[in-house]
């Protein structure tokens, strides 16, 4: 690695002392002269030792230094790729939990209104069946008072009627016809006595 960086400024310093005779006439660029050449070598001798001995160690700390903190970067960056992709792993794995859970709070929520709609339907016809049997029980309640009123009443009619009829000591015709207007006076009552009741 030291030789080549050490080839350019080679390079650059034997362009640098070669003389540029082409508007004097003498030679051209490539012209070989012993005693320049000479010079050039040991000028850039002196040039590549100074620059070995001071320029080259900063260089060469610098480069390392560079690329060091490149290492550093890279290695960085790669750290926070995979902390990355962790968060990113731990976000869909909360998200795939958090999706779970609301599945399950909207299935319980509507198994729960179900529960809570088919008590309520069950309650309520419970309570229907009930009022409907306490109007059955009220609606035969009151007909049996009306029965037992009517009974009553057929009774004094009855007796009354016979009453008359003793008192009369009618024929076959007029009991008959008395008989007549007392159901014909019972019917006219029964209305009466179930309306009352």
């Amino acid at each position: 690695m030291k030789l080549k960086t050490l080839l350019p400024f080679a390079a650059l310093s034997v362009l640098a002392a070669t003389p540029v005779n082409a508007v004097e006439g003498e030679g051209g660029l490539l012209t070989p002269e012993g005693g320049l050449m000479l010079w050039t070598l040991v000028v850039f001798a002196i040039v590549l030792l100074v620059l070995y001995r001071f320029a080259y160690p900063h260089l060469l700390g610098a480069v390392e230094a560079r690329e060091q903190r490149i290492r550093e970067l890279l290695a960085s960056a790669e750290r926070d790729r995979a902390e990355a992709h962790e968060i990113l792993a731990q976000q869909k794995q909360e998200h795939e939990a958090l999706r779970a859970q609301a599945q399950e709070l909207f299935a319980e929520a509507r198994s729960s209104g179900e529960r809570m709609r088919e008590e309520l339907l069950a309650q309520a016809r419970r309570e229907q069946e009930e009022m409907l049997a306490r109007a059955r029980r009220d609606i035969q309640a009151e007909s049996d008072r009306a029965m037992e009123t009517i009974r009553g009443e057929t009774v004094d009619l009855a007796i009354a009627a016979a009453e008359k009829l003793v008192q009369r000591n009618l024929d076959d015709e007029q009991n008959r016809r008395l008989v007549r207007d007392f159901l014909g006076e019972a019917e006219r009552r029964a209305p009466s006595i179930a309306a009352g009741v």
